[in-house]
């Protein structure tokens, strides 16, 4: 499984978000590309602790979630709900989210070795290993919306 530990795939991601335009057509879901990265940023820095959410989910559901997360199984399209705070609903500046994007994922990426994450609002506690996997699937998932 892919994870943005990875200098490539890290470079990938930059890529691909690079490609996103205003007008970029939506293939599934709701969100607009400026929201769709807005809401990718915000999850970047919830993974390196700039945004705290308590882990608010039973423990059925988390184990659940992490079985069909950490497998190779896509992220279903329009089954998920985020937490309220990484909800995107209001209208960002694409060309503003899309530099903010190669930071967040590096801020990541620099603490790979860290062995004391942020937990999780939906799958509580977390490995560097998983974070690096979640961060790769979340992204991509996100990306695929439009196409990218």
């Amino acid at each position: 499984m892919k994870t943005i530990f990875e200098p490539a795939i890290r470079r990938e991601l930059i890529e691909r978000v690079n490609q996103l335009t205003p007008k970029a057509q939506r293939v599934f879901g709701t969100m607009r590309p400026d929201q769709a990265l807005h809401h990718i940023n915000g999850a970047l820095r919830l993974y390196v602790g700039e945004i705290s959410v308590p882990y608010g989910t039973n423990p059925f559901l988390t184990a659940l979630g992490k079985l069909f997360t950490f497998s190779p199984i896509p992220i279903p399209r329009g089954k998920a709900q985020t937490v309220p705070v990484l909800m995107a609903k209001e209208t960002y500046d694409l060309e503003q989210e899309k530099q903010h994007f190669p930071s967040l994922l590096e801020a990541v990426a620099v603490q790979q070795t860290k062995t004391d994450w942020p937990v999780h609002p939906f799958f509580g506690k977390l490995s560097a290993k998983q974070y690096g996997k979640l961060g790769y699937k979340h992204t991509n998932h996100h990306l695929q919306q439009f196409g990218v």
